[in-house]
Order: C-alpha cells, then sequence, then structure tokens
C-alpha cells in the first residue's frame, strides 16, 4: 500500500491570489439553501451526487443510481425504471460521527418525508420545488464543482465532528466514459488529530428501487451484490474495489471498513473502483462487473481520470460557443452535457425524460426523444444518434403487434415504451390509447438520420422497415369521410389538456409527411411504394380557418387554453408548406393561449419558429423564456416546470440546445445539401457551432455580427444553401456569406 503523504496542517493563511473563474465548472458553496444536487453519467450508467459528494441521501433531491435498461416487468401493470444500491459511499469517520452524517435532513421527528414536502408521486416532482431541509452540522469552507468538460464532481469541507475533531475531506467522483462500466470515488482525508480514521466502503441498499434477491458478499479488498429487477428478473451485479494505506479490514454484509492509525497534519487518500453491469451485458454480470472494478484498481486512478477527459474531450468537440452572455454560455454547456451523460454511441437503449438521472415517469421513452432531445444529438453526434434509433428498431415487431392488435396494419409505436416495446403507458391515462402521433414523431426522425447521414445500408437495414410500418398504419387509420377526404378521428394532438377529437392538425401533417417520407425512402431504395400512401396523403384533410386565418387545432377548436406548442410546431419541425404569414399569424394565436406555466419546450420551438420569421429579437426572449424560470442552481439542471416536476429534465435541455443549433442558424438537413439561414439577436456577439456534421463531412457554423462563416474542417466539399443562393465549401475551405439584418416584429 503507499504510505500517507505528508504537509503541514491547513488552517488560517494568508489569502491566495484570486483565480478567474473557469467556465467550464459550476461551483456552489452552500449545501443547504437552494440547493439541488447534481447528476453525472456515462451514458451507461450514472449517478446523483449529494452534498456530501458520495453516498445516499433523501434529501433535497432522492439519490437514485441507474443503469441503461435496467427495467422491471409488468405484472399486471406497466413495467418501471428499476434503482441500484448507493455505489459511491465512502463515509470518513473519527469514531463519534462520520463525515455524511453531518449533511442528513433536518426532519422534525414523527415527520414523514411526504409530510415534509418529500417525494409524494414517484419519479422527483415535489423535492425539486419543495426540498426537505437539510444540514451542515460542523461543516466549514464546503465548495462542491461539477466540470461539464469530464463530468467529476469535486466536494471539499473542513468537517468538526460532534468530539470537535477537525478533518479536511476532498472528495471527487466520476463515472469514467472511457469505461462503460466503471466508476470511481477517491477521498483525501487531512486529520487534524491523532488516532484512528476509519473509512467505510458501502453498497447502500437504501437507494435500491423496484429490485428483490438482493445477496451481498466481500472479502478483503472488495465487497460485491447482486439483485434483480422486480418481475423481469434482469440481474444486476456491483463489485466495489478498495484501494488505500496499510490499515485494519473489517467485513459486513455489503459494507467493509479500512481503519488507519492517523497522524495529525498527514494527508490520506482512498479510492473506491465500482464495476457496474447487467444482463444485458452477458450471462454472468458478477464476474463482469468484478472484471471491470479489478481492471480498473490496476490501471489506478490518474489513469482512469486520464482516460475519462480524453473520452470528454472528443464529445466535446461538438461544442457550441454562445459569445456575449456567459450565464447562457454555462447553461448550453450544462445542457449538453446532461444529455450526454444518458446516452453513448453503441448502447440501443433510448432516454426518458429524466434519462439516467432518475425513474422520473417511470424511466419511460416518449415523444421527448425524437422531438425534443435526439435533434440535438443528431446534429454533432451522429453515432449517438443511431444507436438512440436502433431501440426503436429493435421493438419493431412490438410495434407491428400494437398496431394489429388496434385491427390496423404496420407498426404503431406506444405512448410510453420501456423494457420491451409494448404500450406501458399507466392505465389511468388516456394518452396510452389516443396519443398516436408519436408514430410519426419517431417516423421523424427516421427521417431526419437519413438526410443528415446518407447512409443508404442503414436506410435499407433499418430506416425503411420502420418508415414503411408506420406509413402503412396511418395508411389504414385513416378514414374515408362523407366528403370524400380522409380523416385521423379520435386523437390527443400534443396539447394533452385536449381531450380525444377528430383531425389534430398536428397529427394529420405528420401523419401526411410520413407516408411521403416513405414513398421518398422507396425511391431511393429501387423499390415500389404502396400506391396507398400517396392517395392517403393526397387526401388527408388538414384543417385551416379561413376566417381566422389560422389553422385550428383540431376540429371544432373554439380558442381553448392549451398545455404546450401544438400548431406552432407545424413550422418546425415538420416544415409543413405554407406562407410566413400563416406561420407568423398560428404564432401570435396559439402563442396567447398557452398554459404560462407549461413545460419550457414551448418557449423552446416558439424561438426557433420566431428565428426562422426573422424575428431574432422575440426569439431570444423565448429563448430566456425557455430557460430561466426551469433552471435549477446551482448546477444548471432543468425541472420540467417552473414549480417541480421530473428533474433533470432532459427533455427540456434538448429544446433549449434545438434554439442554437437549429433556431439562430436556420439548420435544415436535406438528402442532398445543407440549408442555413443564420440570424444573430443583438444581446450576443456570435455563436459557433462546432463539428456540425452531414454526410461524412465535419464542419463549423460561425454566425456573427456582420458574417456568418461556414468551415469545413473534414469530408468532401460541403453543399450549402443560403437565402437561395449556392456555397460549395472546399475541403480545408470557408464560404463566409452576410448575416441577415434581424428585425423586431410586433
Amino acid at each position: 500500500m503507499p504510505a500517507p503523504s505528508r504537509r503541514t496542517p491547513s488552517g488560517p493563511s494568508a489569502a491566495a491570489p484570486a483565480l478567474a473563474p473557469d467556465e467550464w465548472v459550476l461551483t456552489t458553496d452552500d449545501p443547504v439553501h437552494d440547493y439541488h444536487p447534481t447528476f453525472t453519467g456515462n451514458g451507461c450508467a450514472g449517478a446523483r451526487v449529494p452534498a456530501a459528494g458520495n453516498g445516499y441521501a433523501e434529501a433535497p433531491v432522492p439519490t437514485q443510481f441507474h443503469v441503461a435498461g435496467f427495467y422491471t416487468g409488468r405484472e399486471g401493470e406497466w413495467s418501471r425504471k428499476a434503482g441500484l444500491p448507493a455505489w459511491s459511499t465512502l463515509d470518513v469517520g473519527e469514531g463519534s460521527a462520520t463525515f455524511n452524517a453531518a449533511f442528513a435532513p433536518e426532519t422534525p421527528p414523527g415527520t414523514s418525508g411526504e409530510e415534509a414536502g418529500g417525494n409524494p408521486v414517484g419519479g422527483d416532482w415535489a423535492p425539486v420545488g419543495n426540498p426537505l431541509p437539510t444540514a451542515a452540522r460542523g461543516i466549514t469552507g464546503y465548495r462542491q464543482s461539477l466540470d461539464l468538460r469530464t463530468g467529476a464532481v469535486t466536494t471539499a469541507a473542513r468537517w468538526t465532528s460532534p468530539a470537535g475533531r477537525v478533518t479536511d475531506v476532498r472528495y471527487e467522483l466520476l463515472i469514467d466514459r472511457s469505461r462503460p462500466h466503471v466508476a470511481a470515488v477517491t477521498v483525501t482525508v487531512t486529520p487534524h488529530w491523532n488516532g484512528p480514521l476509519e473509512v467505510t466502503d458501502a453498497l447502500d441498499t437504501r437507494a435500491a428501487t423496484r429490485v428483490r434477491n438482493t445477496r451481498t458478499g466481500g472479502s478483503g479488498g472488495l465487497i460485491w451484490l447482486t439483485t434483480q429487477a422486480q418481475g423481469s428478473a434482469i440481474p444486476a451485479a456491483l463489485v466495489s474495489v478498495l484501494r488505500g494505506p496499510a490499515g485494519e479490514w473489517a467485513v459486513a454484509s455489503g459494507t467493509r471498513s479500512l481503519t488507519v492509525e492517523a497522524a495529525a497534519g498527514a494527508s490520506y487518500t482512498f479510492t473506491k473502483y465500482v464495476g457496474i453491469a447487467t444482463g444485458h451485458d452477458g450471462d454472468d454480470p458478477l464476474s463482469l462487473a468484478r472484471e471491470a472494478a479489478e481492471d480498473a484498481a490496476r490501471a489506478g486512478y490518474a489513469a482512469l481520470s486520464a482516460d475519462n477527459r480524453r473520452a470528454w474531450d472528443r464529445e466535446w468537440e461538438g461544442d457550441i460557443a454562445v459569445r456575449g452572455d456567459a450565464r447562457l454560455q454555462r447553461q448550453v454547456r450544462a445542457a449538453k452535457f446532461y444529455l450526454l451523460t444518458s446516452v453513448r454511441a453503441g448502447l440501443p437503449w433510448s432516454p426518458s425524460p429524466a434519462g439516467l438521472s432518475s425513474d422520473g415517469y417511470n424511466g419511460h421513452v416518449f415523444w421527448d426523444t425524437e422531438t425534443w432531445i435526439w435533434p440535438s444529438l443528431l446534429a454533432q453526434y451522429p453515432d449517438i444518434a443511431e444507436s438512440v434509433l436502433d431501440y426503436r428498431v429493435d421493438r419493431l415487431d412490438a410495434a407491428r403487434a400494437y398496431a394489429e392488435a388496434g385491427g390496423h396494419r404496420g407498426a404503431r409505436f406506444p405512448w410510453e415504451s420501456a423494457l420491451d416495446g409494448a404500450e406501458d403507458t399507466p392505465a389511468w391515462a388516456p394518452c396510452g390509447t389516443y396519443e398516436q402521433h408519436i408514430s410519426a414523431d419517431v417516423a421523424l426522425a427516421f427521417w431526419q438520420f437519413w438526410l443528415a447521414s446518407g447512409d443508404e445500408r442503414w436506410l435499407r437495414e433499418k430506416g425503411w422497415p420502420v418508415l414503411r410500418g408506420i406509413a402503412d398504419f396511418w395508411a389504414s387509420r385513416a378514414e374515408t369521410g362523407e366528403d370524400g377526404r380522409h380523416h385521423i378521428n379520435g386523437v390527443i394532438p400534443p396539447d394533452e389538456y385536449a381531450a380525444p377529437h377528430d383531425d389534430s392538425v398536428y397529427t394529420n401533417v405528420a401523419a401526411r409527411a410520413v407516408l411521403r417520407f416513405a414513398a421518398e425512402a422507396a425511391a431511393v431504395l429501387g423499390k415500389t411504394p404502396d400506391p396507398e400512401w400517396e392517395r392517403v396523403a393526397d387526401g388527408l384533410v388538414v384543417p385551416f380557418d379561413e376566417t381566422r386565418g389560422i389553422h385550428p387545432e383540431f376540429a371544432g377548436y373554439e380558442g381553448e387554453k392549451i398545455k404546450q406548442a401544438d400548431v406552432v410546431m407545424l413550422a418546425y419541425p415538420w416544415e409543413h408548406p405554407q406562407p410566413a404569414e400563416v406561420t407568423r399569424v398560428d404564432l401570435a394565436y396559439y402563442g396567447s393561449r398557452t398554459d404560462e406555466n407549461g413545460p419550457s419546450m414551448t418557449d423552446s420551438v416558439h424561438s426557433i419558429v420566431h428565428a426562422q420569421l426573422g424575428d431574432a429579437k422575440t426569439a431570444f426572449e423565448h429563448t430566456r423564456r425557455s430557460v430561466e424560470p426551469f433552471v435549477r442552481p446551482p448546477f444548471d439542471q432543468f425541472a420540467e416546470d417552473r414549480n417541480g416536476g421530473a428533474f433533470t429534465f432532459l427533455t427540456g435541455h434538448g429544446g433549449f440546445l434545438q434554439e442554437f443549433l437549429y433556431g439562430y442558424s436556420g439548420l435544415r438537413w436535406r438528402a442532398d445539401r445543407v440549408v442555413l439561414s443564420p440570424i444573430l439577436p443583438e444581446e450576443l456577439t456570435g455563436i459557433t457551432l462546432h463539428a456540425m456534421r452531414w454526410r461524412g463531412r465535419v464542419f463549423d457554423i460561425d454566425i456573427a455580427r456582420e458574417v456568418t462563416t461556414v468551415r469545413l474542417r473534414q469530408g468532401a466539399a460541403l453543399p450549402v444553401e443560403v437565402s437561395g443562393s449556392m456555397y460549395a465549401v472546399v475541403p480545408d475551405g470557408k464560404a463566409t456569406f452576410p448575416t441577415p439584418r434581424a428585425w423586431p416584429h410586433r
């Protein structure tokens, strides 16, 4: 074992020179007031990190530990995300108390979590808006930081125990982006006293949810745990290997401690290497987890940290640089970071609205993925975007069975999806039956991937079966009315305040577009499209009120309040061919009728559409509105709504990022070119989109006040259309064109 390092005891000293804040690091000095714990992950595994920097905490948000694909079975209801035990616990004690206990919530005796504003709904609803009071007893000099470049969370404090012993403690936790099944926690402890120092490594089952048959064991240098998700019996395993100074070991069930005889002023470092595996990874998750943990321990923490940084550096090639607003820049990078924590290339799982941060919305997959989260991956991470789509490809048979069960042809994807792709919407929610636009939303993502990737093999093997299946569904779902036109009756539109209605304009426009996508895909592949697709597409009703000059949300719509963006989405992302004036009137009409307490995505799409109309001032107002009421301090995580909801809400982060990737750039995908229509709000001095990707090309878009520049970093010449003019950006070259003058429309 390495010998303890020694240094001069810490204490009051001359102030060090002030350092400029690192724009990539989010930091807090207060673990109590307006504190919402951060989250980190590597796309395979994730962890909520409490104020103590390690372990399990109930408040102010329950600490959860998730891994991709770890779902329960239905057992007569619906499946849910199962949660692992807390694998990050590495507590420090000196005989009278422990460091983690200093952060326990201050709940009056006999008060339940629900009575104190705890977690009564499931997921994370109440705690985000009404956190339980959390203590920091005996804690001074506290600082916790999240480094967006690496996902590492550091926590440092001076702790005075109930016995009066003073100890400096510094944690660092990371989930290795380069090793999908590895996490690590390291703690450096500097006691200002002499005596036994105890470090406890635990796999804490208090954090586990919806698991059974949990078993633990261990000896000497490691402890292990196996468990199963309820109903599905998917196995999972955790193995922890602890390294530190020589001392006396004690092993109990799921816990192991190491006691060192400490000297005042010496520093002692302990590192915990964790292997995480499930039945999705192989037949023997325990062996896989042990191998991952032991390999990581042999490599050492310095190597893990360096490999993790290199892996994140590759992801951050796709940066979004916002000039002129430092706070907005941090929010943009935080949004990108949180999206990446829950997805990775080669992993065929789709993120839920809260990703790996929690079991919010039961961990189910909604339209949130394809409509809000996924487009922000496609622009810069097509390899990740493809892996996310594989989730739907793998469940195509279930979608076919769902359509058949409803008396239709083709493939119908469920409103809520989990393990096997069957409908997982709770029985009390009507959306599972009626919110059928989800199938069109899935098809749009598949079509966009083809436009952006140009991968004909992918289109043939994966894209075509899905597009054909969804087109067949819509062709059979539409009904011929007495007017001879085609109607889609009895559906709920994206506005979930609406009861089932006939001819939702969003649903009809989306269905018509999908029928045409499938026909275009057939032409690319040399196949014969079903003539029914064209017949139904041409005959589908697209409601329009000539008197008001708007698209009514559905047949019979009379101006009722709506939950969120619906009709406005015809302009984006569906690119429905309509005059700009119709888009403008729709936007004004529905903007005034949208619930002001609705989700952030409404303002996201309103911002994009205002930018499309050339109104940068109003677009930027909506950008502010799409982030400020929803982002929670100190680590800039989205909550679902202004008062709480799912947390961390990746759906909100994804919509927010689209404002920069597709709004201010005007980027639209085409099979033969990239279309841009850049615009810059006067509040900003520039926006640069780094490492954008289209059909093997890698390019940057720099939007400045006077000119916009496209630089081609890799690949063949890039065809770009701007305001009807074509540019060919040569390899290692650039094209520059005027940035259109923004104008405030009222």
